[in-house]
């Protein structure tokens, strides 16, 4: 499926780790997306449709209901036709309506129609089925009806609706076949169910498209608002929310965070001598080789200003911390960008603060980032190119305030 074009200026390349622009550019033709944005789609699908399904399943239990009456007038209260509506039928009604107004609604519904509306659309073909059979050919606009609502009323994911719609079919046909319905009568009727089907199925495929792909873009916009828009990574503004987040969890979980202040060495000389497009393409670099470091659902690398980036890793042992971080800077120099330049102007490296920190009553993420950015100081003052790796006994012997030295001028 083809992204929107008001969406082409997003540059989705410049976003790999973004589920949301992975699956715009996968398109939505599957109907599927990867398990946690499913999820969220499923929920956002939900509210959609709530006043909808709440209208219907209530018409839908009044029509039940009515329908047992008649039934008893017509067979008798001891008939099986009887029995089968009033304690079959009418129950599924009532559970979908009921589950349609509860404040279970968001955890049961999808589970819940997806047994009892085949079933009852089932149930309701098997009744209909035999008034046709016996001339009364305005109860196949009932049949319709409940075609037509398993698509665009009900609530239910594309390929669950069309099992809805099946039912109903197949229900009509084996039950018109066992009791004999004239050829003529039961083709005709079959026919107009079929295409009813057909057509609901198609044009309901293209509305889940649709909610799917207008589902991805709005998420994504927003998505926008909290990135950079250079590099693609986490703004400035979007980290701290994300770093108190995370900080809160940690502190709840009684685990360590690690915090990596990366900055690249000597950008301004750079900058000044390959030119700020060159410089741009340096930064995308950069940022896209951070990003392959950061691919667990808790750790997160951010653009933190100018030429340097952030990139906190959830719960990770020291040693490891230490390796991501000479990684990163081995990573860094190893890279395809222009090293040859005149004398005085070296290629793209990068120098590497890394702290451990324990997220406890009375230190604060803000602290924990001036942690890293003073050992980012001392990777600078070892001559760049290197990393500086602060422990957690490091952090323990420390209080965060005023920086240990005033000297931040180094560039």
């Amino acid at each position: 499926m083809a992204i929107l074009p008001s969406f082409e200026h997003l540059h989705l390349e410049h976003l790999p780790d973004s589920a949301l622009a992975h699956e715009l550019r996968s398109g939505v033709s599957r109907l599927r997306f990867d398990r946690e944005l499913e999820a969220q789609y499923r929920a956002s699908h939900l509210r959609r449709v709530r006043l909808r399904v709440r209208l219907w399943f209530s018409i839908a239990l009044g029509l039940s209901l009515l329908y047992s009456v008649v039934q008893a007038l017509r067979t008798g209260l001891s008939s099986v036709d009887f029995g089968i509506e009033f304690f079959v039928v009418v129950p599924c009604a009532a559970a979908l309506a009921w589950v349609a107004w509860s404040s279970e609604y968001q955890r049961l519904f999808l589970p819940v129609t997806r047994l009892l509306v085949p079933l009852k659309g089932a149930l309701v073909a098997f009744f209909i089925a035999p008034l046709i059979g016996s001339g009364h050919d305005e109860e196949l606009a009932t049949l319709t009806v409940y075609v037509i609502a398993a698509f665009f009323f009900s609530g239910m994911m594309f390929r669950t609706a069309v099992v809805g719609a099946l039912a109903i079919v197949a229900s009509f046909a084996a039950t018109s076949i066992a009791l004999g319905v004239a050829t003529d009568v039961f083709l005709k009727s079959l026919l107009v169910l079929t295409v009813t089907a057909a057509m609901g199925a198609s044009a309901y495929l293209d509305v889940e498209r649709s909610a799917r792909r207008s589902f991805l873009e709005d998420a994504l916009i927003a998505d926008m608002v909290e990135r950079d828009g250079l590099t693609g990574l986490m703004n400035r503004r979007a980290l701290d929310a994300y770093l108190l987040r995370v900080w809160q969890q940690a502190q709840r979980d009684h685990r360590t965070l690690a915090v990596l202040m990366i900055d690249i060495d000597h950008f301004k000389a750079y900058n000044d001598t390959y030119g700020h497009q060159a410089g741009d393409a340096a930064l995308r670099v950069v940022a896209q080789l951070l990003m392959t470091f950061t691919r667990r659902p808790l750790d997160i690398a951010a653009r933190y200003g100018g030429e340097e980036f952030i990139v906190v890793l959830y719960d990770m042992q020291p040693a490891y911390v230490q390796d991501v971080a000479e990684r990163i800077r081995y990573s860094v120099e190893c890279m395809a960008v222009p090293k040859t330049a005149p004398v005085n102007v070296p290629g793209v490296t990068v120098s590497v603060g890394a702290g451990v920190v324990e997220p406890v009553i009375g230190r604060t993420p803000q602290g924990a980032v001036q942690f890293a950015d003073e050992a980012l100081y001392e990777a600078k003052r070892s001559g760049r190119n290197c990393v500086f790796f602060s422990s957690l006994e490091d952090y323990r012997k420390v209080s965060t305030g005023p920086f240990r030295t005033l000297e931040r001028t180094v560039q």
